[in-house]
C-alpha cells in the first residue's frame, strides 16, 4: 500500500513539474517576444512627425513601467487583475496614439508607417494579449490540494511503517521530506516565478531595454 502511495505521488509529482515547466517557458518566451515588439515599435516610431514621435515613446515608456510592475505587491488574482487592467489601458492608449500620428505622418515616411508601424503595433497588442491570458493560466486549486495530501500521506505512511517494523531509520524519512518540499517549492516557482523568483531574472529583458532608452 505504502509502495502505491509513493508510486502516485510520484506521477502526480511528475505531471505537475510538467506542466509548471511549460508554463514557465511560455511565459518566458513571451516575455522575450514583449520586449522586443516594444523595441520594435520604438525604432519605428521615426516615421512619425517629431511631436507625435515624444507621444509614442512617452506610452512606450509607461507601457515598459507598467509591464515590469505587474507583478509587485501582488496578494490576490484581484491585484494582478487590476495590474492588467493599468496595463491595457496603456496599450489603448498606443494604439489610439499610433493610428492617430500615421495619419499624419510625413508624406515621404507615411508609406513606411502604414507597412512596417502598424503590423508591427498589431503583434505588440498581440503578445501582450497572450501575456495577460498566460498569466492567468495555473493548475486547478484541487490538484495543489490532492498533491499536498498524497505527501502527507506518504509522510504518515512512512512514519506508520517505521512504527510497525520497530525501525527508526529517520534519515531516509528526513530525506524524503526534504526532497517532497523541494519539488513543491521548485513547482511553485516554475507557476508563479515573479513572486517565488529573482524580479530581475524575469524581467531581464525589460530592464535592458530600459536603460537603451534612456
Amino acid at each position: 500500500m505504502a509502495t502505491a502511495i509513493f508510486g502516485l505521488s510520484a506521477l502526480v509529482l511528475g505531471f505537475t513539474f510538467s506542466s509548471a515547466t511549460d508554463h514557465f517557458d511560455n511565459r518566458v518566451s513571451l516575455t522575450h517576444q514583449q520586449s522586443y515588439a516594444l523595441n520594435q515599435i520604438e525604432q519605428s516610431s521615426e516615421y512619425l512627425n517629431p511631436t507625435d514621435r515624444v507621444i509614442v515613446k512617452t506610452t512606450l515608456n509607461q507601457i515598459l513601467s507598467l509591464r515590469m510592475s505587474k507583478y509587485e505587491n501582488i496578494k490576490t488574482f484581484d491585484d494582478l487583475d487590476a495590474n492588467n487592467d493599468a496595463l491595457t489601458k496603456a496599450l489603448n492608449t498606443l494604439n489610439k496614439d499610433i493610428n492617430q500620428a500615421i495619419s499624419r505622418a510625413p508624406a515621404s515616411t507615411k508609406d513606411l508607417a502604414n507597412n512596417i508601424l502598424k503590423p508591427q503595433l498589431t503583434n505588440l497588442l498581440d503578445v501582450f494579449q497572450q501575456g495577460i491570458l498566460n498569466g492567468k493560466r495555473h493548475p486547478p486549486p484541487i490538484i495543489e490540494r490532492f498533491l499536498f495530501a498524497l505527501l502527507s500521506i506518504g509522510a504518515l505512511l512512512s512514519g506508520y511503517s517505521m512504527a510497525v517494523k520497530k525501525e527508526e531509520d529517520w534519515f531516509l524519512t528526513v530525506l524524503y521530506l526534504g526532497l517532497m518540499g523541494l519539488a513543491l517549492y521548485v513547482i511553485f516557482a516554475l507557476e508563479f516565478p515573479h513572486l517565488l523568483l529573482d524580479p530581475q531574472m524575469m524581467n531581464a529583458d525589460f530592464l535592458k531595454l530600459q536603460k537603451a532608452w534612456q
